[in-house]
Formats: C-alpha cells, sequence, structure tokens
C-alpha cells in the first residue's frame, strides 16, 4: 500500500513543480510527500536553490542516496521521477533498481518526432561527430540496459495521448510492453479544462505570440546547447509583428515562457503586453496564434483557432535541428509557416483550421477518451489508492 510519494529530481523544487504534480492534492488526501533534489550530483555549482520547504530532502552523492534509500520503507513509497532516462542517470536508475523501489513517470508533452529521411552525405556528416556519434551511442546502451533488466521499467506510467509514452526516454517502447499505462492528460488540456467558462481577459483584438525564451532559456546553458542572438532574434520578431498589427488590424499580445524571468526587468518585445499565467484563456479569445514549437499550440488546437508557425533566419543559422522541427510541427498541424525574415506580403494569410487534424493532434499528445473529461489530479490520487 503506498503511503509516500517520493519525488526524484535533478532541479531544484520550485512552485511549478509542486502545482504540476499535485503536492496539495496529494497532502489533501493524507499522503506524506518528500522531494528529493539531486541537483548537486547533475548539475553542481550551477542551479541555485528556489525553494526551502520542509518536503526537500537535498541529495548530496550517490552514496548519500544510497544511504535514504536503504532508511525508508520502500514498499510503502512512489518513486515519481521527474527525470528523463538517458544515458548519464543510468547509476540513478541502477540504485533505484537494486533498491526495488515502484517507480512511476509522468509522460506528458510529447511532440511530434518526425521520422526524417537522412540522406547518405547527411549521414557520413553527422557520424563524423564525435560527440552526437557517442551520445547516440550511450543512449541506445540505456535501452539495452533497460531491455536486459539491468534496469527495471516504470511499475506506472502516466501517458497524456497515444505517443505520451515517448518522453519515458531511451527504451520507452519497453514501458508501452510492460508498464501499467495510466491515460492522463496534458498540462495544457487541464489547464484547458480549467478556464473553459473564464471571462475574457482583454477588451481589444489581439493575436497571441507564444514565446520560448530561446536567446535566455536556462535549459540552454544546463546542455550546452547553442542559441539565438537575442538582438537578431528580438528584432526579427518584431518587425513581423509591426506588420501582422498593420495587416490584421490587431494588437500582438506575448504569453511568455514560465522561465522567462528576463522580462520581469525588460521586454524585448517593444512595450508589447506580457501577459504571466493565462495563456489558455489568452488562446481561447484571441484571433489566431504565432508560435514557434511550442507544447503550448494545444491551447490553439483545443479552442480550434488559427496558427502561424514563426520561424527565421538565426533560428536556421545558429540552431538547425530546431528549425527543422519548427517546419514539421507546422506540417503537422496543418498551419501557416513563415521565415519572418524571408516572406511576401501575399503569404502571410490565416489557413482555415483543419479540424481533422486538429482533432488527432488532441487524441495523440493531449489527451484521451478515458480521461479527456476529468482532471488529472483526480486520476493521479484514484491511481494511487489502487497500488
Amino acid at each position: 500500500m503506498i503511503k509516500k510519494v517520493v519525488f526524484v529530481g535533478y532541479q531544484p523544487l520550485t512552485e511549478k513543480v509542486k502545482k504540476d504534480f499535485y503536492f496539495s492534492e496529494l497532502l489533501d488526501s493524507n499522503y506524506e510527500v518528500a522531494y528529493w533534489d539531486l541537483s548537486s550530483i547533475y548539475f553542481p555549482n550551477v542551479l541555485e536553490d528556489t525553494l526551502h520547504d520542509e518536503y526537500i530532502v537535498k541529495i548530496i552523492d550517490f552514496h548519500d542516496l544510497s544511504a535514504k534509500l536503504a532508511d525508508c520503507q520502500v514498499e510503502e513509497c512512489l518513486f515519481l521521477l521527474n527525470i528523463t532516462y538517458e544515458y548519464r542517470v543510468i547509476r540513478l536508475f541502477r540504485l533505484l533498481t537494486k533498491f526495488q523501489c515502484n517507480m512511476s513517470f509522468f509522460a506528458r508533452g510529447a511532440l511530434p518526432i518526425s521520422n526524417r529521411q537522412i540522406t547518405l552525405k547527411a549521414k557520413i556528416i553527422k557520424g563524423m561527430n564525435m560527440p552526437v556519434l557517442l551520445n547516440f551511442i550511450k543512449n541506445r546502451y540505456a535501452g539495452f540496459l533497460k531491455k536486459i533488466g539491468f534496469i527495471k521499467a516504470y511499475d506506472v506510467v502516466f501517458s497524456a495521448g497515444k505517443y505520451g509514452y515517448v518522453t519515458v526516454g531511451s527504451g520507452s517502447d519497453i514501458e508501452k510492453k510492460y508498464s501499467k499505462i495510466i491515460e492522463i492528460n496534458s498540462h495544457d488540456y487541464d489547464s484547458y479544462l480549467d478556464c473553459l467558462f473564464n471571462e475574457r481577459l482583454l477588451d481589444y483584438q489581439y493575436c497571441l505570440f507564444l514565446d520560448e525564451y530561446l536567446p535566455y532559456h536556462p535549459d540552454v546553458k544546463l546542455l550546452g546547447m547553442q542559441t539565438v542572438e537575442p538582438e537578431d532574434y528580438y528584432a526579427s520578431l518584431n518587425d513581423f509583428f509591426d506588420y501582422i498589427e498593420h495587416k490584421f488590424q490587431l494588437s500582438v499580445v506575448i504569453a511568455p515562457h514560465p522561465k522567462a524571468k528576463m522580462y520581469k526587468q525588460m521586454n524585448p518585445y517593444n512595450g508589447r503586453e506580457i501577459i504571466w499565467g493565462h495563456t489558455g484563456e489568452l488562446a481561447k479569445n484571441s484571433a489566431f496564434v504565432l508560435a514557434h514549437n511550442s507544447t503550448s499550440q494545444s491551447y490553439a488546437v483545443l479552442n480550434n483557432k488559427p496558427i502561424i508557425t514563426v520561424d527565421c533566419d538565426s533560428i536556421k543559422n545558429r540552431m538547425p535541428d530546431y528549425s527543422y522541427s519548427i517546419a514539421y510541427f507546422s506540417e503537422q498541424l496543418n498551419s501557416q509557416l513563415i521565415n519572418v525574415n524571408q516572406y511576401k506580403e501575399e503569404a502571410v494569410t490565416l489557413k482555415e483550421v483543419d479540424s481533422v487534424v486538429y482533432l488527432a493532434y488532441r487524441y495523440n499528445y493531449l489527451t484521451s477518451a478515458e480521461s479527456e473529461h476529468r482532471k488529472t489530479s483526480e486520476i493521479f490520487i484514484e491511481t494511487l489508492s489502487n497500488l
């Protein structure tokens, strides 16, 4: 019988994590809650603590983690991993396997992934990139360890949509085959349910841009990724937004990425209104949505809003793989794709929403027939009571 839920993450606890993983609902249902913070192991001297809640247990190293596991009644705990399984976390998952921990994962946030046809020349060039090749081999090895049972598969996977399970990480097909799959909703779908009857926030006509904080996103630093230069990126977008406002006679409103803390001190969108925490309501009453590759396009899908998918030269030049994923996402949603640095004015139009495509996206990535009329928090608590 599960009495305690232990969240395991390699980043410090935040209010968003507490909300997204239903801390309040768990406590109200008389479950113990703990957050095991492994940031000292995976990102020493990079991440700073944001909260100092009583739930937080700082794990210093793997010896400390092993001692914590030995001291707790693992049979009464559900270990909920907020970590994608890959090569660099094998040691963590091996310890959880050795202690026979009940393991679970919230598989939400899946996006369309292309079976991209790579030319022989591209394959050769990619194969000569040793870091890329090595990372590929390592993650295949991680999946192999799960396949042979050296790393146990998750006992329970809470999956949003048909393809939610792929967010588990390496070897996700094993979870699809052997884990108990519980159908839930994506964050955006639950938020959509919450704001179905909310009043309109703005009394003027607008379209909504789903900001991704690309130049400053903290994951860029953590993962050593290359990203866009802020001056070129924001200048290109603002020029395009000027044109959009003139052509459609409305305002462009910005829905900021949740981690876009810098926007609290500066507005890179030439003073355009930036509204926090209301993306669902804003999308519902917008004329249309502008976006790169954000999962928040879910709100456009759920509210049957046209989408103009936005790319730019700085993304193409510095983040070519991301530029490809933007184009592929646009193709999957049958949206209008515009490079804001290279477009003809007559090409900037609103395509009619493809209801068949939107419905498929809804059930592939956001919800299911079993969960679409229920909140994920209810499903989660009900599942715990039956474990």
